[in-house]
């Protein structure tokens, strides 16, 4: 793999242009799957749960974090 000098990686053999550009639009539909499933979860009130630096934490204690609460 190597930058081409405009931001973008070259990867040379490993996968074809066409597997490359299906990869990134399944992962485009992953990403808004999982946002709608996040989204879901605040409107019913259920936390959503991440792995952050190996420590999991949920988005409501995140936000109690970022407000200086503990």
């Amino acid at each position: 793999m190597a930058e081409n000098g405009n931001g973008h990686i070259k990867i040379e053999g490993a996968v074809s242009e066409r597997t490359l550009r299906n990869m990134v639009e399944d992962l485009k539909i992953a990403n808004a799957a999982v946002h709608e499933a996040q989204e879901e979860n605040r409107r019913l009130g259920i936390p959503n749960w991440y792995s952050i630096n190996g420590q999991i934490v949920s988005d409501i204690q995140i936000a109690e974090m970022t407000n200086g609460k503990k």
